[in-house]
């Protein structure tokens, strides 16, 4: 290619024939009026620079042209954002807010601060930067938005059975997952099923940790376990709240046997439960002849998860029953699964990390808005805080309850199967609070 001189009169290696057609597509523009205003000929100007970008100008030919032709733009932040939408760059944008002596803005802020561990608290931020690649973001009215595990696609697939299995801790019991984001899944929020979620299992984001949430049922010769439904409430102190009253004998959540996994009790330890648990027709009948326990206690004003029990459950299983320390347990898994996140997908580490006002040292829970839609009024708040210590070992979980009756949290009988997307969208934004948690009832799922 010949070298000529370019239009600042540099060898630059910009063809001569590349400045023809930047000035033909600007001659080609019309010709400007007699008694356009300044206003008229800025906009002029500017219609011209993105007749340039869409002719596939390069940005070193706009660039150099913006700052010889001595034209002036005058563009308001509507202007710049119409620009952007139009596919001028950044560069550009820069060069005509100097030819309108303007200043360009300042250079982008420095990326997120590295966390090199699993955050104490995570964000919503967090959960969706360590999620995302697992699985799908959806808009669960009433609820907001929820996450699908691309395994939820698999027919039969339920939280708390596929690739894990149950250790004893002096919080409970703890469900040990084999999935690399079964920290955030199994330990945090709740799981839905109903018509929003296509028929498959989905996790409903919260931001304070527990062994697990779930409830059992219990019958002779064995013993099943099912996901608390979005709605449950624990208030630090008194207990778990459903429908805004405290949960005593008799309540069962609405979970209907469809919800539970039963298993013999030969075959509670171990895992593998997907190859043991009841089918369909064995879960109908053993969910009318079991018993529910919600399997909880508030042992000094802080929740523990003990199920059936310590004593009970290795005398039924014929097994003995070790309590290990819920802290130790939490903190190997979540090591040991950041890691991986982070190893199959290397630009997960690097997540913003914000202090929560008015809580010195620990991290936000997401947005204004999500924090008030998952924490509750001021009072509720004040009964879900609790102490640093009951945080880590013992954390109370407070979710706002949902509204109406006409989704129901946990589903009975079968579970459709929904291919899964070749590609997963960005996760909707969480839908606003809704007004007032302690009226809101959340549905009753169907038996």
């Amino acid at each position: 290619m010949i070298t000529r001189k370019s239009i600042t009169g540099k060898n630059c290696g910009i063809n001569i024939w590349t400045a023809a057609a930047v000035a033909l597509a600007v001659l080609s523009a019309g010709t400007v009026g007699y008694a356009q205003s300044a206003a008229d000929i800025a906009r002029q100007n500017m219609e011209e620079v993105v007749r340039l970008t869409q002719a596939k100008m390069t940005d070193e030919v706009l660039v150099t042209y913006i700052k010889t032709s001595g034209k002036t733009y005058s563009l308001s932040s509507d202007d710049l954002l119409y620009l952007n939408s139009r596919g001028v760059s950044q560069a550009v944008l820069d060069a005509m807010l100097v030819a309108s002596g303007g200043v360009a803005p300042a250079p982008a802020p420095p990326p997120a601060a590295v966390i090199t561990a699993p955050p104490e608290t995570p964000t919503i931020d967090y959960f969706r930067a360590h999620l995302t690649p697992y699985g799908q973001w959806i808009d669960v009215p009433d609820v907001g938005a929820a996450w699908v595990p691309a395994e939820a696609n698999t027919p039969g697939w339920r939280p708390y059975m596929n690739a894990g299995h149950w250790q004893f801790s002096d919080a409970g019991w703890f469900w040990q997952s084999d999935y690399p984001w079964g920290d955030m899944g199994f330990h945090y929020g709740r799981w839905i099923n109903n018509e929003f979620t296509g028929g498959r299992w989905g996790w409903a984001p919260g931001y304070n940790w527990a062994p697990s949430w779930v409830s059992w049922r219990e019958g002779t010769g064995g013993m099943g376990w099912a996901p608390l439904p979005w709605g449950v409430e624990f208030r630090v102190g008194s207990g778990l709240y459903w429908h805004g009253a405290l949960a005593v004998g008799g309540i069962d959540f609405g979970l209907g046997f469809g919800a539970f996994c039963f298993v013999g009790a030969d075959h509670f330890w171990g895992g593998n439960y997907n190859t043991y648990v009841f089918n369909e027709s064995q879960s109908r009948v053993f969910f009318e002849s079991s018993t529910f326990n919600v399997g909880y206690n508030v042992v000094g004003g802080r929740v523990v998860f003990n199920g059936l029990g310590q004593e009970h459950m290795a005398q039924i299983t014929h097994h003995p029953v070790v309590a290990q320390k819920a802290t130790e347990l939490r903190r190997t898994e979540e090591t040991h699964n950041f890691a991986k996140r982070v190893a199959e997908h290397k630009d997960l580490a690097r997540v913003a990390a914000h202090a929560q006002p008015g809580r010195p040292g620990e991290r936000a829970t997401g947005t204004a808005a999500e924090r008030a839609r998952t924490t509750g009024t001021a009072a509720e708040r004040a009964r879900t805080t609790g102490t640093a210590a009951e945080r880590t070992t013992h954390p109370p979980e407070a979710h706002s309850t949902t509204p109406g009756n006409t989704h129901p949290t946990t589903p009975g009988g079968t579970h459709p199967t929904t291919p899964a997307p070749a590609a997963k969208p960005l996760a909707p934004k969480p839908k606003p609070p809704t007004s007032g948690s302690s009226t809101n009832k959340p549905p009753t799922a169907p038996h």
